[in-house]
């Protein structure tokens, strides 16, 4: 027997073997955190949460209700709008979920959002 012919079966048992590690089942843990953070997004009616812009290219201060405090917030980032009523003063609320790591809620004034809709 020669060489070649030993090493051809070690190298598809070792392809086999990279394959099923290629395909593997979601891990339940991981499954369970995906859906937690999708939940994140929808309303407590099921209804997914708006997705926003913020105009301007220049980062602002907004006022974080979870926080308590003003943050600095990109126009660009992730946003949705909260379906609750408008503040006393006719801001909205905005939910960024990777702002700190945790998620914010931001009042923003209306005139400075972007509505871009659902793909």
């Amino acid at each position: 027997m020669t060489s070649m012919t030993v090493e051809i079966p070690v190298i598809q048992e070792v392809m086999a073997v990279e394959n099923d590690d290629l395909n593997p089942f979601l891990d339940p843990d991981a499954e369970a955190l995906a859906n937690k953070m999708a939940s994140f997004l929808k309303s407590k009616q099921g209804e997914l949460l708006e997705p926003i812009r913020l105009k301007g290219k220049d980062s602002k201060y907004y006022w974080s209700i979870m926080q308590k405090a003003f943050c600095l917030v990109k126009p660009d980032a992730e946003m949705y709008l909260v379906p609750w009523k408008q503040s006393e003063k006719g801001e909205y609320y905005v939910y960024s979920p990777h702002l700190f790591w945790a998620g914010q809620v931001f009042l923003v004034p209306k005139d400075e959002i972007i509505f871009i809709g659902y793909n």
